[in-house]
């Protein structure tokens, strides 16, 4: 599970977004600095007009002081609309990498990075922390470049208007840099605890809708109405506490800002003389845009820290690095023979070892069924043989070749996999089928939903094979979904198959045209079934009798049901169907 600090997840890992257009940054950055010039150069041509122009009665100064106010003032619009313009797009190509970087970055985790951690709470990290970044670069970023580039040029022109007043507006500078400091450090950990805090809400809804069946069903909606207030208040209170921090530092700075002005004032009217009234004039405003850059951060500040914590917690996702990957220099394979060998396998969940030591072959072709109790291990040890997992010690090979020597998406294009609850995607039956094999014909679906007896399905909709189904195949029975899993797999042709067989919950004439379409499916491919029932073990090749991750048996059904062992008082304890 990703660690929840704050780490190395700031919005300066967006800067290699930012980077893939240097020549775009550049000219912006540029426009950025000749728009905070024009705006504090205007103010240097008000002193001239006023110094020299008007209190020197001189007519033609003041028109070209003017004239030239104008120019620059028009100039300075003109950037700033640019600006604007552009970096609200920039903003948005980078939300547009960083979103498909995510999600390109999931698809690519081990199966124990999703099974170890909640799904609202990676849903949270695509959608409430990544619209938190979204809003301070499309909205809030803007203004904090043009605020980066005025507050250094009206400190310069404060300056170069009149030193002595300069110097007397910047004695707020080192206080205003500590409380900055101090709001910064603090204001960090605030809005992380906040993206916390709403990841915790997401989290909580995402598992609520996804159970209610379950919570209606046991009457437990008090008990989740009273978590969700639980969670909701206590992102209240986080929110206020972020709040707060915020409402004493911004009347702070504008209180910094009264001070300086008075300063300023106090200063120009002892040394400067009546005819520069326009350099004080010109101080009193350059200090206002001096402040300005702060009380425009004001706007966004809250934004930017609150998007600085979303990126630490989109960070933890993408500095988590997958358990299963390619090797670099794979082995080369072709069509597999589909030679499966447990070689010595060791697993463990954690702390908690639940294969000790598998010793087993399959050999090309062969059936093997898997029973055991719940918890034995027969899934993990399907799926090590998938390489969702690696073992702990010892190899899974294929034809001899150990799995984590060989290209990981050429050996799972030969892999077929038929779940014990099939999921399907929205969309058409045709497009659940094609699944495996996008580029399947018309004919080729057609062909293997016949195969399957998935064309008596489809002929209870009238849009046939281009029924639409909801995400999760709802609105189909268990079978009818099973039966549309199994015509997924055998479309893909795969020479090594894994079945965790589940009809409990399907009648029979389902359940035949499920046994039906299995036969199609196993033959001529190594298999392993996870068998729930006696009628599907005994049509394996051989059964393997897993107890407490040992393989305790092996034999056909006959040869194991003679002999008083597990797999006879499985089936008599009938945690074997007897059908």
């Amino acid at each position: 599970m990703p660690d929840e600090r704050v780490g190395s997840g700031r919005l300066l890992a967006l800067r290699r977004y930012v980077t893939q257009h240097p020549a775009w940054v550049a000219a912006l950055c540029l426009f950025a600095v000749a728009e905070a010039c024009a705006q504090t150069g205007s103010w240097l041509l008000v002193r001239v007009a006023i110094n020299n122009g008007i209190v020197a009665h001189n007519e033609r100064t003041l028109d070209l002081a003017l004239a030239a106010f104008v120019l620059v003032s028009a100039a300075g619009w003109l950037l700033s609309a640019l600006v604007t313009k552009g970096m609200a797009r920039l903003g948005q190509d980078v939300i547009l990498g960083l979103r498909r970087d995510l999600f390109d970055h999931l698809t690519t985790l081990s199966l124990r990075f999703f099974s170890e951690q909640r799904a609202g709470w990676i849903i949270a990290r695509l959608t409430s922390d990544i619209d938190a970044i979204s809003d301070v670069l499309s909205q809030g970023l803007p203004t904090i470049v043009m605020s980066c580039a005025l507050l250094p040029a009206a400190v310069v022109a404060l300056l170069v208007n009149d030193w002595r007043l300069g110097l007397a507006a910047l004695i707020v500078l080192p206080p205003a840099i500590l409380l900055s400091r101090w709001f910064q450090q603090t204001s960090t950990r605030a809005q992380f605890e906040v993206r916390t805090r709403i990841a915790s809400v997401t989290a909580h809804i995402a598992e609520s809708v996804a159970g209610m069946t379950v919570i209606q069903t046991f009457q437990r909606e008090s008990l989740f109405r009273s978590r969700f207030d639980e969670l909701n208040d206590a992102n209240r209170v986080a929110n206020t506490y972020a709040q707060r921090i915020v409402s004493v530092f911004f009347p702070s700075i504008e209180l910094l800002g009264v001070l300086a002005t008075i300063a300023v004032l106090a200063v120009g009217a002892n040394v400067l003389p009546a005819t520069q009234i326009g350099t004080l004039a010109a101080a009193y405003f350059l200090l206002s845009l001096a402040f300005q850059p702060l009380q425009s951060l004001s706007d966004v500040y809250s934004q930017l820290q609150s998007a600085q914590a979303a990126m630490a917690k989109v960070s933890l996702v993408l500095d988590e690095q997958p358990d299963i990957r390619s090797p670099d220099r794979p082995r080369p394979i072709e069509r597999l023979d589909g030679e499966l060998t447990f070689e010595r396998v060791h697993f463990a969940y954690g702390d908690r070892e639940v294969l000790h030591g598998i010793e087993l072959t399959i050999p090309p072709g062969a059936c093997y069924a898997i029973v055991g109790e719940s918890g034995g291990g027969k899934s993990t040890l399907a799926k090590l043989a998938a390489r969702l997992y690696d073992p702990t010690r010892g190899a899974v090979l294929v034809d001899g070749i150990d799995l984590r020597e060989l290209d990981l998406h050429r050996y799972r294009q030969q892999l077929g996999v038929v779940l014990q609850d099939p999921f399907l995607f929205s969309g058409t039956i045709a497009e659940n089928l094609r699944f495996a094999k996008p580029q399947a014909s018309d004919d080729e679906v057609s062909r293997i939903a016949q195969m399957v007896g998935l064309d008596a399905v489809a002929r209870r909709f009238p849009a046939g094979f281009e029924h639409p189904i909801r995400e999760g195949g709802s609105g189909l029975s268990a079978g009818e979904r099973q039966l549309i899993s199994i015509g997924r797999a055998l479309l893909a042709d795969p020479r090594i198959l894994i079945f965790d067989e589940a009809t409990s919950n399907i009648d029979r004439p389902t359940e035949l045209l499920i046994e039906r379409a299995l036969d199609r499916l196993l033959h001529g491919r190594t298999s392993i079934i996870i068998a729930h029932r006696l009628s599907t073990a005994r049509r394996a090749d051989r059964i393997v009798v897993i107890d407490r991750g040992d393989i305790v048996q092996q034999g056909t059904g006959v040869e194991l049901l003679a002999v008083d062992g597990p797999f006879r008082r499985l089936a008599d304890a009938h945690l074997l169907g007897a059908q």
